[in-house]
């Protein structure tokens, strides 16, 4: 994979290391650049290869009103309630699949799990008594940070940054923005500007909402999702100022292209390199090969994929079907691609279309050549991995379940594009669909995958993920 001219700019410009870069959030431990990098990587993005910001669909006034009469109820899974561990996990509490009596969390459960009682679970998702089915987590020493959240907002909406230190801040990111050799629109920009102020007018009362948990369970190590991308950086920060190791769980795609996981050289020095996880556990060692980060990277593996790969049934006995897995992007090429896919499949093959979780409810209205297609369905159940065992193909731009389809002992077929280029490494997807041309993926299907690319997936996924991190978390 080759890394964005945007990623490029962003590096060097860490790299040449501006006074800029340490200006420090008022009242807070934190410096400003680790929250706004993440913010203005986007807006680069945007005019360097045109991808956008996902928009979700926000809760009902249903939703709103449910939410707060149980808010104001007793909550015995409240993050203030959490017993002292050795191991402390903090999760989105999104990253889930279902199970008996409720869900795991596929990110950290199995982690947590094999280390007992010495660990705890914190997610930022609302939890409570009234919490059923997917509200419900299986691991039971699982708490909800969602009412501290609400504390943070109401606290930095009673104190917030004074208008001249706002100003100031938001000099500091037209000056980030002039060295940059990017023109970015006016929207862009803007955005960019109100995430990261908004971020820095809740870090001095997220460092003293996070103190308070820190205080209660007294960790020796914490696992955090997504900790460098710079949302959680005043967490970060507070947490190894106390000694404590901060370790990232990969998530999802890792490349020399992703903002939160490639750093310049000013962030390898402290106090920058401080705001950032000391180890990233990531899924394989090839994740590591492809970027610049300024820690320990520790291949662990995934656990749910070991135990999904183990279950996944022979590649003959799958459905004959063709999963498109779309990214939010170029709507009109996966139209195109997918009519091509159906027009080229023997009769009794069906193409399925996954959308983007941001674009699930209006799937339809995005892609409507292909809403009353024969042959093409959409496919929109929570557990994704589900639909690509029940699958021989999987095609897409840049999604992470490309990846796993690896695993799964599926074809892989990357839809050649700006994103394919940048995020979908050749060396692992050889085959790609230029234009309409699908002759290759289609030949392909009679027989299942050669054993060499299944080595190859050994390498993106390490197997025996429980064990690794055992070792580890206690090495």
């Amino acid at each position: 994979m080759t890394e964005t001219a945007g990623m490029r700019a962003l590096l060097d410009l860490e790299d040449a290391a501006p006074d800029v870069l340490w200006e420090p959030v008022p009242g807070a431990g934190t410096l400003f650049w680790p929250l706004a990098r993440w913010p203005v990587s986007r807006a680069v993005a945007e005019s360097d290869i045109g991808t956008t910001v996902p928009i979700y669909p926000s809760p009902t006034l249903r939703q709103r009103v449910e939410r707060a009469v149980r808010r104001s109820l007793p909550n015995p899974f409240a993050s203030a309630r959490a017993p002292r561990a050795d191991h402390l996990f903090i999760v989105t509490g999104w990253t889930k699949s279902p199970a008996v009596g409720g869900y795991v969390n596929w990110l950290g459960d199995a982690f947590a799990d094999a280390l007992g009682d010495d660990a705890v679970v914190v997610q930022d998702a609302f939890l409570d008594r009234l919490s059923r089915g997917m509200q419900r987590p299986v691991q039971a020493r699982t708490f909800s940070y969602a009412r501290a959240l609400e504390r943070i907002t109401r606290r930095t909406e009673a104190s917030p940054l004074s208008e001249a230190d706002e100003q100031r801040l938001r000099r500091v990111l037209e000056e980030v923005f002039g060295r940059l050799p990017f023109e970015v629109t006016d929207a862009a920009r803007e955005r960019a500007i109100g995430d990261a102020l908004g971020r820095a007018r809740r870090a001095p009362h997220a460092e003293r909402e996070f103190a308070r948990l820190l205080d209660r369970v007294q960790p020796r190590r914490i696992y955090m999702q997504a900790a460098a991308y710079g949302d959680r950086a005043p967490l970060v920060r507070l947490a190894r100022s106390r000694g404590i190791a901060v370790s990232e769980l990969q998530h999802g795609w890792i490349g020399s292209s992703h903002a939160a996981y490639n750093f310049g050289a000013a962030m390898a020095r402290s106090p920058l390199v401080e705001h950032l996880p000391d180890t990233l556990l990531s899924f394989g060692s090839f994740w590591g090969e492809n970027v610049r980060f300024p820690g320990r990277i520790v291949p662990i593996g995934k656990p749910a994929l070991d135990t999904l790969r183990a279950s996944a049934p022979a590649y003959e006995e799958r459905a004959p079907r063709v999963l498109f897995v779309s990214s939010a992007f170029a709507h009109e090429t996966v139209e195109r691609t997918v009519l091509a896919l159906r027009d080229a499949l023997p009769d009794g093959w069906t193409v399925v279309v996954r959308p983007h979780p941001s674009e699930i409810a209006t799937i339809a209205s995005k892609l409507p050549r292909l809403a009353a297609e024969p042959r093409i369905e959409f496919d929109t159940i929570p557990d994704a991995a589900a639909t690509m065992l029940a699958s021989r193909a999987v095609v897409g731009f840049s999604s992470t379940m490309l990846y796993e389809a690896l695993a799964y002992g599926c074809h892989v077929a990357v839809v050649e594009s700006p994103l394919a280029e940048f995020y979908a490494d050749e060396r692992i997807f050889p085959v790609r669909i230029r234009e309409t041309d699908v002759t290759e993926l289609v030949g392909a299907l009679s027989l299942p995958p050669r054993a060499t690319e299944q080595a190859i997936a050994e390498s993106v996924w390490l197997p025996g993920a429980v064990e690794r991190f055992a070792a580890e978390a206690r090495g």
